[in-house]
């Protein structure tokens, strides 16, 4: 019975490094996340200027395509003038009236063009922005999980060392509610309470607790519970 009591007291300590270990992992965790969303952040605006680019590049081949159409037309007109007829006069006439129609929307392709390489440029501008807030981020991320990671290691070589001295189906149970409750699986009995989820306990549970003579677990939550 005293070998179970002390495994009991010994097994509070390990749960104080298994917390520790928690707190550190979500430290970790927290700072991967804030990492993860800055880099999603990244990667948007990335693919934002990756699109602006391509309209780019497809505004430019419209507006060389048109310029192409204008040379050909300007030829033509060279060409029906040079007849010297009154029908050559004519189909010029005609041919001009397309180039006015095409120069105008070359004037506006221009313009889109323009307001295209300023939207890029902006985009440009915010991404290195996001780039280097990402790479602020991904060194502090650096740090912490380094500086938790020495911290977890350490706690898990005193950790390794005080479970050697814990009853074996005492640690084998603990270890499965640790899964369940990491870094809480073993709780006080508060008066008729269980202290982590506050679930009633019946007179008998109460004494077996008080006695620390076996392995009494909250019939509500299932951690190990103690005086």
């Amino acid at each position: 019975m005293a070998e179970f009591a002390e495994s009991l007291d010994l097994l509070w300590g390990v749960q104080k490094h298994d917390s520790q270990i928690v707190r550190e992992q979500e430290r970790i965790a927290k700072a991967s996340k804030a990492q993860a969303h800055e880099q999603a952040k990244v990667d948007e605006t990335q693919a934002t200027l990756k699109s602006q680019q391509e309209k780019l590049r497809q505004l430019k081949n419209e507006h060389k395509e048109l310029e192409g159409e204008l040379h050909r037309l300007d030829e033509r007109v060279n060409q029906l003038d040079a007849q010297g007829t009154e029908a050559g006069s004519q189909a010029a006439a005609k041919q001009r009236i397309k180039i006015d129609e095409l120069e105008t929307a070359g004037l506006e392709l221009l313009s889109l063009i323009s307001d295209q390489e300023s939207a890029i440029e902006l985009t440009r501008s915010e991404l290195a922005t996001r780039t280097n807030v990402l790479e602020g981020v991904a060194k502090t991320t650096k740090e912490v999980t380094e500086a938790a990671q020495a911290v977890i290691n350490q706690h898990v070589a005193e950790r390794t060392e005080a479970v050697k001295l814990v009853v074996p189906e005492l640690l084998h149970v603990y270890d499965e509610v640790q899964h369940r409750h990491p870094g809480s699986a073993l709780c006080h009995q508060n008066g008729e309470f269980c202290n982590a989820c506050q679930g009633e306990l019946r007179a008998q549970t109460q004494m077996q607790i008080k006695a620390r003579a076996e392995i009494i677990r909250c019939p509500h939550c299932l951690r190990i519970l103690d005086v």
